[in-house]
C-alpha cells in the first residue's frame, strides 16, 4: 500500500501525519513553534527551526507508523497563510519570516488602503492587512539593502521544500490559495496584477511563480530524506494554506457548504464558484481553494475560541482546573441559562479583524442583577454565532444565489453539541460534526495523493473520507428569539465601535 505524508507549519506548532489512502492517519507528530517576539511589535521566526520543525515531525510521525519510507508516495506542506519571507538568488532565506503576528507594517496598510484599497479588493480578494503586501513595502522602504537581496517573496511552507528540493532563487514558487494576502494578485487569473505593481513601484521579478497545489516542485534531496526519515527521491508537493488545507481536508468540495473553524480564531467561510469580492464592507477575505472552480469567502474572529478561555479562567475559577471544564461549564449553562435571556456579547476581546477596527473591545450589553455567570457565558456563545451570521449576511448580499446547504464544523468548539445547535439557530442551517480533528495535514496529503496519480478525482476522495457523524438541526422557537436579537447585536456592534474609535488613545495607554 501507499501511504501520504501531510505536515502543517502552523503558528502555535508544526503537525506532521501519515496517511494511508482512505485517509485513516497512521500516526502523527508535533513540534512547538518558536516565535521571536520584539518590543517594536515584531513577531518573526528563523526559517530554519521552521524547517527543523518539518523534519523532526515528519521523522517522528514515519517511525511511529511503522510504514516504510519505499511506501511513502508523496510530501506535501501547508502553512500558516498571511506571513510573508524573502529567498536570495542561491535560494537561502534573505528575511526571517515576518510573521502575521507582526504589526509593524500597519502603517503600509495604511497607505494601501489610502492609494488603492478598492483596487486592492476587487482584483485580488481582501482589504490590506497586517499580511504580503504592506509587509513588502515594509521590507523595500524600511530596510532597502535587505530588499535589494530580495530574489522573490515567498511563505515558508514554499520556501522549505524548496529547500529541500535544493531549488534555486529563481525557482522559487507559491501555489494559488496564497495569492488573496499578496495584495498584488489578480486573484480571478491567479497572476501577478501589474497594474497593482505599477501603483506601487515593485518589480514583478521579487514575486515568485504561482504553481497549482498539486504541483510536484522537485525531489528530496539526500541530506533531508535522512532528516525526514524518508528515501531520497521522494516526490515533494507544492501543497496549499492551512486554511485551504482544512477546507479540503473536512470535505467541503460541493457549493453551498460553509466552513466553521471552532478554535482559536473562530473562522466562517462558505464555498461558492463565483467571485465577487466584498469592496463596500471589507469584512470578507475572498480565497481560492484548492479546487480551481472554488472560492472560499471568510472572515474570523481575532481569538474568539480565547474569550471562552477567558471566561473559564475568570469566571469558573472553580472548575477551571478540571480536564474536561467546558463540558462541566456547558452542563450548569444548559441548566441555569436554558434559554436567551436578551443579552448580547460583543466578541472582539483584543480588537476587530473583519473588518478592521484594532480599538474594538468586547462588551456586553443588556445585562441585569438577574443574570448569572452561566448567562454570560451563554452569551459569549451566542455572540460568536452572531458575528457569523453578520459574516453569512454580507456573502448572501454578494451573492444571492448562492445556496447554503449546511456547516461543517471542525476544533475545539466543534465537539459541544450545545453550541452547534446555538449556531445551527442564529444561522437557520444544520450544523454537521466530522470523523476527523486533523483536516489540514488530511488536506495536504490528499493534495500530496492527487499529485502522483493515487486521487485522480480529487473532490470525490475528500467527500468519501470524511464523514459526518452528527448532525444538529436548527431548533424553530429558538431561531425566532435570535432573529430578534439580532438587529440588536448588530446595532451594538456599530454603536460600540464608535465609542472606541474615540476613545482608542486610552486602549493605547493601556497597552
Amino acid at each position: 500500500m501507499t501511504y501520504f505524508i501531510g505536515c502543517d507549519v502552523g503558528t502555535t506548532a508544526t503537525k506532521a501525519g501519515v496517511f494511508d489512502t482512505e485517509g485513516k492517519l497512521l500516526a502523527s507528530a508535533r513540534r512547538e513553534s518558536k516565535l521571536h517576539y520584539g518590543k517594536d511589535g515584531s513577531v518573526i521566526q528563523d526559517p530554519y527551526e521552521m524547517l527543523e520543525s518539518v523534519t523532526g515531525s515528519v521523522k517522528e510521525a514515519v517511525e511511529k507508523s511503522g510504514v516504510s519510507p519505499s511506501d511513502i508516495g508523496a510530501l506535501a506542506l501547508d502553512g500558516q497563510m498571511a506571513g510573508i519571507m524573502g529567498v536570495n538568488g542561491e535560494g537561502e532565506p534573505a528575511t526571517p519570516y515576518d510573521s502575521w503576528l507582526d504589526i509593524r507594517s500597519a502603517p503600509y496598510a495604511e497607505k494601501m488602503k489610502k492609494e488603492g484599497g478598492d483596487l486592492v479588493v476587487s482584483r485580488s480578494g481582501m482589504d490590506p492587512s497586517i499580511n504580503h503586501g504592506p509587509k513588502i513595502l515594509w521590507w523595500k522602504y524600511e530596510h532597502p539593502d535587505v530588499y535589494r537581496n530580495i530574489a522573490r517573496f515567498t511563505m515558508p511552507s514554499c520556501w522549505i521544500l524548496q529547500k529541500m528540493a535544493g531549488l534555486a532563487g529563481e525557482e522559487t514558487f507559491i501555489d494559488y490559495t496564497y495569492l488573496h494576502f499578496s495584495c498584488f494578485s489578480d486573484l480571478k487569473k491567479r497572476t501577478w496584477d501589474r497594474e497593482l505593481l505599477t501603483l506601487f513601484a515593485l518589480e514583478e521579478a521579487k514575486f515568485p511563480r504561482i504553481v497549482d497545489p498539486w504541483a510536484v516542485v522537485g525531489k528530496m534531496e539526500r541530506q533531508w530524506a535522512d532528516a525526514c526519515g524518508l528515501l531520497q527521491g521522494t516526490p515533494l508537493v507544492a501543497g496549499c494554506g492551512d486554511q485551504a488545507a482544512n477546507v479540503m481536508g473536512a470535505g467541503v468540495v460541493e457549493e453551498g457548504t460553509a466552513f466553521d473553524i471552532a478554535g482559536t480564531a473562530s473562522c466562517f467561510c462558505l464555498n461558492v464558484k463565483d467571485y465577487a469580492p466584498d469592496v463596500e464592507y471589507k469584512t470578507l477575505l475572498f480565497p481560492r481553494s484548492v479546487l480551481p472552480e472554488f472560492f472560499y469567502p471568510m472572515a474570523y474572529i481575532n481569538g474568539g475560541g480565547m474569550d471562552l478561555e477567558w471566561a473559564k479562567n475568570e469566571l469558573f475559577k472553580d472548575v477551571a482546573h478540571q480536564p474536561d471544564v467546558f463540558s462541566i461549564i456547558t452542563r450548569e449553562v444548559e441548566k441555569k441559562a436554558s434559554v436567551p435571556a436578551g443579552l448580547v456579547f460583543i466578541p472582539h476581546l483584543r480588537g476587530r479583524n473583519c473588518p478592521t477596527q484594532p480599538y474594538m473591545r468586547g462588551v456586553w450589553a443588556g445585562f441585569s442583577w438577574d443574570h448569572s455567570r452561566e448567562h454570560l457565558f451563554r452569551a459569549i456563545l451566542e455572540g460568536i454565532a452572531f458575528e457569523y451570521a453578520f459574516y453569512l449576511g454580507i456573502i448572501k448580499e454578494l451573492m444571492p444565489e448562492a445556496p447554503v446547504e449546511n456547516v461543517r464544523v471542525i476544533g475545539g468548539g466543534a465537539k459541544s453539541s450545545f453550541w452547534n445547535t446555538i449556531k445551527a439557530s442564529v444561522l437557520g442551517v444544520p450544523y454537521y460534526e466530522l470523523n476527523r480533528e486533523e483536516c489540514a495535514i488530511w488536506g495536504a496529503a490528499l493534495v500530496a495523493g492527487h499529485a502522483v496519480g493515487s486521487f485522480p478525482d480529487l473532490p470525490g476522495h475528500s467527500a468519501r473520507s470524511t464523514r459526518v457523524t452528527r448532525s444538529h438541526q436548527p431548533v424553530l422557537e429558538l431561531s425566532k428569539v435570535y432573529d430578534e436579537m439580532f438587529p440588536f447585536y448588530l446595532e451594538t456592534m456599530k454603536k460600540m465601535g464608535d465609542v472606541f474609535t474615540i476613545h482608542s488613545h486610552l486602549l493605547q495607554e493601556e497597552e
